[in-house]
This record gives structure tokens, C-alpha cells and sequence, in this order.
């Protein structure tokens, strides 16, 4: 006789960069033992993988190569609260007396922010470029370690670049070699790269903002918690 199957619920959760609803269920303990297995690694790259396959088969994505990080972020946040807990418990350390203080946020709590902001960048009066936001498998491709540097920086501007426009014509980017692309962005003076570095500067973030009042010394610290990194210290 064959055991009995546990029904699974389903819930709906809304894709930040798109506004596209997807369908979602909690992760099992065979996908936990996954997760659990990568954290005790203390390998970034494993434990990146390891979320990215809990999403794939938590989530109906046919693909996960167009989703933004901060979509991956958000989504693997959701599933960890329909899976263990919406509540979590932070241990936060005051800014005063570095004192640890408990605090509790909510999963529903946390918001994507900026997600609206302009992907067009003008970098003259007349000439602009439409961007898009770095993909998981855009950081996949690129060297994580050189993202601090110009070269590194100027690696992510390229792969990120949709198209170029003026008055008179858009120039698509996958139409456009590589080599044209990279001598369009180092003929830009100072000011105009700078136009175009803010737009990864305000790139959008799971992001939750409280005040604490610190149980040692009683100072009040507003706390930024920012990446996913930062829901579970």
C-alpha cells in the first residue's frame, strides 16, 4: 500500500523588476538539506547555487537567467517565510556601545526599493542609453572580484547596456560589437561615466529600516538592513 502524499500550498508572489506573479510553494526537507548542506560549506559560490536551485523547482520559472539579483533575493526571502517562519529574530549591534539587541522583522515587511527608478540615462542633451538591471547570469559571467575596479565596472556597464539613441536612431546592443560599445564608453568625459555609475549606485535593494533603543546604554540607532546578507546576521 502506497503511503499517503501531503498536499502542498501554493502561494502567489509578485516578481519586483516585472510585476509578473508567479506561484510559489514552501521548500521540503530534502531542498532544506540542500541549503543547510551549502551554509555549513561557508562557499559563497555553493551557497549561491544552492538558493538558486531552491528556487527553481519552488518557483514556476521555466528560467532563472532573466531574473535581476535583487529578484532572487526577494524571492528566496519569501520562500524562507512561507518555509520556516515569516518572523525572523536579528541580533543587531548598537552603534553606541556595540551592545547585541534582539530584533524582529517581518518577511512582509521588507520592500524592494528604488525598483522604479529611470533605466534611461542622458548622457548628453541628445544622446542617451537604455539600460537594464544586472542579471544573475550577468554576475555570473563577469569577475566578481574586479566589480570595485574601473575595469571591472566597465565590464558590468557593457553587459548591461540594451540599447544607445540619439535624434536620429537607436542602436540595439546585441547589434552593436563589443569593441564599438566599449569605445562609446571610454570616449565619455568624467561627468557623463558618472551618469551612468549612478545607475547601478541606485539599483534596487531589499531594504528594511528601524530604530532600536539599545537595552545597555538606552541611545537610539536607526538600523539599515540591506541585501540578503543582512536578514540573516
Amino acid at each position: 500500500m502506497a503511503l499517503p502524499k501531503i498536499s502542498v500550498p501554493r502561494y502567489d508572489i509578485e516578481l519586483p523588476s516585472t510585476g509578473k506573479t508567479l506561484k510559489m510553494r514552501p521548500y521540503l526537507v530534502k531542498e532544506e538539506k540542500v541549503l543547510m548542506i551549502a551554509l555549513e560549506s561557508s562557499d559563497p559560490a555553493q551557497i549561491t547555487q544552492a538558493v538558486r536551485d531552491v528556487i527553481s523547482v519552488c518557483y514556476n520559472l521555466d528560467s532563472l537567467e532573466d531574473l535581476t539579483t535583487f529578484d532572487i533575493e526577494y524571492l528566496f526571502l519569501h520562500l524562507r517565510g512561507k518555509s520556516v517562519g515569516e518572523e525572523m529574530d536579528l541580533q543587531i549591534k548598537c552603534e553606541h556601545c556595540e551592545e547585541l539587541n534582539p530584533l524582529h522583522v517581518n518577511v512582509n515587511d521588507i520592500k524592494v526599493t528604488n525598483v522604479d527608478n529611470d533605466n534611461i540615462v542622458m548622457v548628453t542633451d541628445d544622446v542617451g542609453l537604455k539600460m537594464k538591471w544586472p542579471s544573475v547570469e550577468t554576475f555570473g559571467t563577469l569577475d566578481v572580484e574586479k566589480l570595485n575596479t574601473v575595469e571591472g565596472l566597465m565590464e558590468l556597464v557593457i553587459e548591461c547596456i540594451e540599447s544607445i539613441f540619439d535624434n536620429d536612431a537607436v542602436y540595439d546592443a546585441k547589434q552593436t560589437s563589443r569593441k564599438e560599445l566599449v569605445e562609446f564608453i571610454e570616449n565619455l568625459n568624467s561627468e557623463q561615466f558618472k551618469k551612468v555609475q549612478a545607475f547601478f549606485q541606485d539599483m534596487p535593494v531589499i531594504e528594511h529600516v528601524e530604530e532600536i533603543v539599545c537595552s545597555s546604554c538606552g541611545e537610539k540607532s536607526k538600523v539599515e538592513l540591506r541585501g540578503l546578507q543582512s536578514f540573516f546576521s
